[in-house]
């Protein structure tokens, strides 16, 4: 290996040092010994070659020898103070900063329907799965104060959709699934918990629910449209 490295800064000599100078820098070279009078190394033979290119006064070349002399030696080595810094940095892969965690989902959520405004607030899951769709987290409000009749609920999903708690198969976003949930429990408190018909009637409305007058309603809408 050392045999390697002298023959490497021989033809480094040979291309780059002085002519009136290559015989002493390859003398130099064989010379070369660490400061124990051991076998030499790369920094010794880069050392021995600088510093007798600086007592010669070739100093343009002298810089090159001293910038791999001092690449090759420790960071407290005296070389560096000469020259100003360490040795340069190695390369190290850049540090990717991780992505911020998300943000947490907030504890309640206002929304307007129509002409009046609701404040949905979150409880915990009242189910595990809706159709096969995870359920992450649930919210309440009431359409009357705290009566417990207008109850409105939605379901938030671990896919980021909202499904409205009376209609199954309906999956939006937030809004969306207030709107749906605040006229459909308001459709269903007035025809089955309003009406002033009686208890048989009442009875088929709360059996049938929201599907039977929601077909109501549209045939109702399209017979009017015909008429007029």
């Amino acid at each position: 290996m050392a045999s390697e490295i002298l023959a490497q800064m021989q033809d480094w000599v040979a291309i780059y040092g002085p002519p009136p100078l290559r015989t002493e820098l390859l003398a130099a070279l064989n010379n070369a010994r660490t400061e124990d009078g051991g076998e030499p190394g790369p920094a010794d033979y880069w050392q021995a070659v600088a510093e007798l290119l600086v007592a010669k006064g070739h100093l343009d070349v002298a810089r090159e020898a001293i910038k791999r002399w001092q690449m090759l030696v420790p960071a407290d080595h005296p070389i560096h103070a000469v020259m100003g810094g360490g040795p340069p940095p190695e390369d190290k892969p850049a540090v990717v900063a991780p992505p911020p965690p998300p943000k947490p989902e907030p504890n309640s959520r206002i929304v307007r329907v129509i002409d009046t405004t609701y404040t949905f607030l979150r409880i915990e899951p009242q189910m595990d799965k809706v159709q096969g769709k995870k359920v992450k987290s649930c919210w309440e409000t009431f359409l009357e104060g705290n009566d417990k009749t207008s109850r409105a609920v939605l379901n938030g999903y671990d896919d980021g959709t909202y499904g409205p708690w009376a209609v199954s198969g309906v999956f939006t976003d937030f809004a969306g699934a207030a709107a749906v949930e605040v006229v459909v429990r308001s459709m269903q408190r007035h025809f089955v918990f309003t009406t002033k018909k009686d208890a048989k009637i009442r009875k088929v409305l709360g059996g049938f629910g929201l599907p039977f007058m929601t077909v109501v309603g549209v045939l109702i809408g399209y017979i009017m449209g015909v008429l007029h």
